[in-house]
């Protein structure tokens, strides 16, 4: 996944609202879901990165979500929904994610710098659609007006790592770059980019497990010619029931969304599901 600081494209793009029916307030931040699908997933808060329909509108990933995943909490990425759309298109979308019984925990991957008004602008936005964290790609020198802003909002920030060649590329890069600053900055464990970085996505789970607030499930394979194929959980190289074991054991909080960047994007998010359920069983 690629960042973008105006939130409105990832890599080949380069590439929500009246109260929900239960009477719960414009932009909180409460899952709706069906709970014997939750006690499936042993109460974790499994979605997608909406980049995994990033061939589909908003509208119509929304309806894939609710009709054939059976998903109710979503990362957004800048195409299906971005900070530069008008109040009015905002409140639209909140209807329909209400609508949907989705709910909006994060969005990103996002670019911060030094511009603190710039920085400010995201935080609005996250704010506004209540989401409880925004996933990064900062610059070095965006630390100082982060801290203040994660206090101010009470969002989170979760450093995206996007592989070799990366700006953020490795477990110890981001840990040291992190660990002097707000509590409320930590990572965004992307398993299949730490995979290809020779990295361990579970040793990240535990390194940052007081700081990290939002996963990409991602699983890649490797390729007879140097490269990555990318594979639903399971079929590559991730420990998805070492993962799954961990967020259970830990009582992880927070935003687990698969992303899946291959062909056949719903067949293959549901095999995903179905890998998470086998490794809830296995890990309880």
């Amino acid at each position: 996944m690629q960042s973008d600081n105006r939130f409105a494209s990832r890599r080949s793009f380069l590439k929500f609202s009246a109260a929900a029916a239960a009477g719960v307030a414009l932009g909180s931040r409460v899952l709706r879901a069906d709970p014997a699908a939750e006690q499936d997933l042993g109460g974790l808060k499994l979605g997608i990165q909406s980049y995994t329909l990033r061939d589909r509108t908003f509208e119509k990933m929304l309806e894939a979500m609710k009709d054939d995943l059976k998903l109710h909490w979503v990362e957004l990425f800048g195409a299906h929904l971005s900070n530069r759309m008008s109040p009015r298109h905002l409140e639209e979308a909140k209807k329909k994610m209400a609508d949907a019984q989705v709910t909006a925990l994060s969005f990103g991957v996002v670019d911060f710098s030094k511009d603190h008004d710039a920085n400010r602008k995201l935080f609005d936005f996250a704010k506004t659609m209540g989401m409880a964290n925004i996933a990064a790609n900062p610059d070095y020198d965006a630390f100082d007006s982060l801290d203040k802003l994660v206090d101010e909002y009470d969002i989170t920030i979760a450093i995206h790592d996007h592989g070799p060649g990366a700006k953020w590329v490795k477990v110890n890069q981001i840990w040291d770059a992190v660990k002097d600053h707000n509590k409320k900055i930590g990572l965004c464990n992307d398993t299949g980019h730490f995979i290809r970085a020779n990295e361990d996505p579970l040793e990240a789970c535990h390194v940052f497990k007081e700081r990290m607030y939002d996963m990409h499930l991602k699983d890649f394979k490797p390729k007879s010619d140097g490269g990555w194929d990318d594979v639903p959980l399971g079929d590559g190289k991730l420990d998805v029931d070492g993962i799954i074991k961990f967020v259970l054991d830990h009582k992880y909080p927070h935003g687990l969304f698969i992303e899946y960047e291959g062909g056949n994007p719903v067949e293959s998010t549901q095999k995903c599901i179905e890998r998470v359920k086998q490794a809830v069983q296995k890990g309880r």
